[in-house]
């Protein structure tokens, strides 16, 4: 999509000029209008499916009509986070319970990418797309949507500020019929592990009334410093299960091959499988910073 790409050229240069000056100098409005409507193309649906599915998929006969339907069926399933990473919802929308911003196809290019910045809020452009991917995924849900959130509500974090009001007009509208919200606590691993995030409690909200009256979580300097050990451990986390998908995707390619190939010459036979090994074979990849932890 040649509007798209020059898109991302210009945004690109917007963030060297930012890098160059040492400070913001601007957003390319224009830029990332581009980004955004390309993602947003019917042939991609960028905010209402997750990248696995479609890079595994594009390529396949009947792929649009998959893709239509897929993606109609991922946004009655959105899924929000705060304070915690977002790989307990990955993996819930990975087992075809929806769409999370930082696994779709416009979240997961950009995830992780601050391009030679120190943060992400670093450049005003960097923020300015962001923004505009996660409240153009928010606007896109439609049915049930569900947050993921350490110990409560933070008046400063992205849900609260951003995505929270995009719903609450959704549900006005009747396209959303209202947001789930689930504490975690965490505890220790009894083994030694990352801490084990444990969902408590779950609310059912509809208002600004029943939002203001969700629990929150402290706000002081022991809880920040645990919930940035939480979020690093649940940062490896998410790089397992990005591992995972991409040995599906090999596993995908190597079959399609293989049938396409030998198609009706291939024979079966029972064979002794060893033990799942999954947990001693993922890479890890660490990312970095999200906004969605902001």
């Amino acid at each position: 999509m040649p509007d798209f790409m020059s898109g991302i050229h210009g945004f690109l240069d917007n963030i060297e000029a930012d890098m160059r000056a040492g400070q913001p100098t601007g957003v390319d409005g224009g830029a990332i209008d581009r980004i955004i409507t390309g993602f947003h193309d019917p042939r991609v649906q960028g905010h209402r499916v997750q990248y696995a599915w479609y890079a595994r998929q594009q390529g396949k006969e009947g792929f649009q009509q998959a893709l239509d339907r897929v993606a109609a069926a991922s946004a009655e399933h959105g899924q929000l986070w705060a304070k915690m990473n977002s790989a307990i919802p990955t993996e819930d929308a990975s087992v075809g319970r929806g769409v999370v911003l930082e696994a779709s196809v416009q979240g997961r290019i950009f995830d992780g990418l601050l391009f030679g910045l120190p943060t992400w809020s670093a450049s005003d452009a960097l923020a300015a797309l962001w923004k505009r991917l996660s409240t153009t995924y928010v606007q896109a849900l439609t049915g049930t949507v569900t947050a993921h959130a350490l110990d409560g509500t933070v008046g400063s974090s992205v849900l609260s500020t951003l995505e929270w009001p995009e719903l609450r007009a959704s549900i006005a509208k009747g396209d959303v019929d209202g947001l789930v919200f689930v504490v975690y606590h965490s505890h220790e691993d009894s083994s030694g592990g990352p801490a084990v995030l444990e969902p408590v409690e779950s609310f059912h909200v509809r208002t600004q009334k029943e939002f203001e009256d969700l629990p929150e979580a402290p706000a002081d300097q022991a809880w920040r410093d645990k919930q940035r050990v939480i979020d690093q451990e649940q940062r490896a986390a998410l790089a397992d299960i990005h591992s995972r998908e991409e040995e599906i995707e090999a596993l995908d390619e190597f079959v399609s091959d293989l049938f396409r190939r030998h198609g009706r010459d291939l024979r079966f036979r029972d064979a002794d499988t060893p033990p799942n090994t999954r947990s001693n074979s993922a890479r890890e990849s660490p990312r970095s910073d999200s906004p969605g932890a902001a």
